[in-house]
């Protein structure tokens, strides 16, 4: 698919791998940096979704339940949400906020969980380098997906950490292209003109297509 007519959809369909693989290693690497997490847990993670790939292609629950527990519960949605909402969140209850953030993961899971079963075989993920942001309250971990049907793809996470000390994800930045930014600019124009409550309820009942052509 060519990613100028199409942007978001290809960039969705690496964000949602790119951060399945990082996020599967959260709950076990509480104490490592943001690096370690991704290269000891990347490849092993790759190594999963090809050696279940039968089991997915057969039952959409397994696939929605094993990105669920990989992704969903260990990204920092609700942080990534006010971020999308960018001047929107400001005015936003927490209430509001979380609410967005549901439905946003839930239409994405929709329309996209799937797309991880295209992943090829023999795809591997090389850290290549890690940025400190803010004094390193934030830390940008650079990393290429190698495929063998293609040049290598440069997947940059944006990670903090929680008040545990655990890094999530917040943002994933595929061949220079924000997956916050993205969204930020298609949802801004429906927050203005429904109201955020509005844009919720249509993100719930599959009335927005998270596409931009």
């Amino acid at each position: 698919m060519n990613r100028q007519k199409n942007p978001l959809d290809v960039l969705v369909r690496i964000a949602l791998g790119a951060l399945l693989i990082l996020s599967s290693g959260f709950s076990q690497a509480m104490a490592e940096s943001p690096t370690e997490v991704v290269r000891e847990t990347s490849n092993a993670i790759l190594t999963e979704i090809h050696g279940r790939r039968a089991e997915f292609e057969a039952s959409n629950a397994a696939l929605d339940a094993f990105v669920r527990d990989r992704l969903i519960a260990h990204i920092d949605q609700t942080y990534s949400a006010r971020l999308v909402l960018g001047l929107h969140g400001r005015s936003a209850s927490r209430a509001q906020i979380e609410a967005f953030a549901g439905a946003l993961s839930d239409s994405l899971m929709r329309r996209y969980g799937r797309a991880l079963l295209e992943v090829e075989a023999g795809t591997q993920v090389r850290v290549s380098g890690e940025v400190p942001v803010r004094d390193g309250k934030i830390i940008r971990v650079n990393t290429l997906v190698d495929r063998a049907g293609g040049a290598p793809i440069p997947v940059d996470y944006m990670m903090r950490p929680d008040s545990d000390g655990k890094w999530r994800a917040f943002d994933v930045i595929v061949e220079g292209v924000s997956y916050v930014q993205t969204f930020r600019a298609q949802f801004d124009e429906p927050i203005r003109k429904q109201g955020l409550d509005q844009v919720i309820e249509d993100l719930r009942a599959n009335r927005i297509e998270l596409d931009v052509e």
